[in-house]
């Protein structure tokens, strides 16, 4: 029983690329390249979907700024109106409303300086599979003697 765990069995091949014509060698390599593309293109939409929304998002936040300064704006002018009328509780109302609402929109401003420091650049991990893509296939059709050189470069980072 240990003897039948050393041995291949006879169907499996001890070379694992045998011997094709050039039809199929060039047929493999569209089908990688095919492969490649797609799962390249696949990221791209990914990271299109993932741009729209947080696009979307600081477009929200913007808004809601602009809402809360406009408000803010407008009752600062209610208060000059209102500063000459004789009860003073009218005035402390519209101080306190001004107060908070500019409070509020440079909240919502900071929140969106925030949330676009954060955010990565649109597509930079497709642009980074394509370059490491560029480079693979750069080294891969180099003569044996510089690619050995370039891809330990490679591997090192440079």
């Amino acid at each position: 029983m240990n003897d039948e765990l050393g041995r291949l069995p006879e169907e499996v091949s001890v070379n694992p690329r045998p011997a094709q014509g050039v039809r199929e060698e060039l047929a493999r390599l569209g089908m990688a390249f095919s492969s490649l593309l797609s799962t390249r293109l696949e990221l791209a939409r990914l990271e299109y979907i993932e741009a729209r929304r947080q696009t979307a998002k600081q477009l929200t936040l913007l808004i809601l700024a602009a809402i809360f300064l406009w408000v803010a704006f407008v009752a600062a002018n209610v208060l000059l109106v209102v500063w000459f009328w004789d009860t003073p509780h009218r005035i402390e109302a519209l101080v306190w409303m001004i107060g908070v609402y500019f409070i509020l929109g440079l909240l919502v401003l900071w929140r969106l300086a925030v949330a676009r420091k954060r955010a990565s650049k649109p597509f930079s991990a497709t642009l980074a599979e394509f370059e490491k893509d560029r480079q693979w296939l750069a080294v891969g059709l180099l003569p044996k003697e510089q690619s050995s050189e370039q891809k330990k470069a490679a591997r090192n980072g440079g």
